[in-house]
């Protein structure tokens, strides 16, 4: 979903976006914000035209009815779905990697350990039968991905997961709990 300037103006404002949390969390009156955010009754009711222009929050005005009730409307919804989405998906894909990225660190320390042992031995080997082929034969027969490559796409991995995973958790602590 797309947001429009006004959305994106309405939503600048804290007072808006705690005023739209309680509405998302239950039809309230002008009356009803002001008493539970401490503001007065005309700021709220301004803040509520905003959000009401943008087209978050609906008025619900029946004759003979004194109070006016306001409601989220459905791009109200669309957009608190749409941000908790982003989070578990930003969590889920940051675990993702961050196993990807341990294993490729262990096959890279692990080839490199193999590796460091495998030429003692036949750099051992070679000095004793006095046969440089050996140790040529050996250096020749590479794998396609080096444990030097393996270590950093894992260490970079890592990074990413790690932010990633700070950045999903940020997000839902700046989510109210309200929804």
């Amino acid at each position: 979903m797309e947001l429009d300037f006004k959305t994106v103006k309405a939503l600048s404002s804290p007072t808006r976006v705690k005023i739209l949390n309680q509405v998302l969390e239950k039809e309230s009156t002008p009356t009803r914000l002001s008493d539970d955010l401490d503001k007065s009754k005309s700021t709220i009711s301004s803040h509520l035209s905003t959000l009401h222009k943008a087209g978050l929050v609906e008025k619900d005005e029946e004759d003979g009815r004194k109070r006016v009730t306001y409601s989220p409307t459905r791009k109200a919804k669309a957009i608190v779905e749409g941000k908790e989405r982003r989070v578990r998906f930003t969590l889920a894909s940051s675990a993702l990697s961050m196993m990807i990225a341990l294993i490729a660190i262990g096959s890279g320390a692990r080839e490199i350990l193999t590796e460091k042992t495998v030429e003692q031995a036949d750099s051992a080997t070679a000095l004793s039968q006095g046969s440089k082929d050996a140790a040529v034969q050996e250096t020749s027969s590479t794998v396609f991905l080096s444990p030097d490559i393996l270590l950093f796409i894992g260490v970079g991995l890592l990074t990413f997961s790690v932010l990633g995973i700070l950045y999903g958790f940020t997000l839902r602590k700046l989510q109210p709990d309200t929804y």
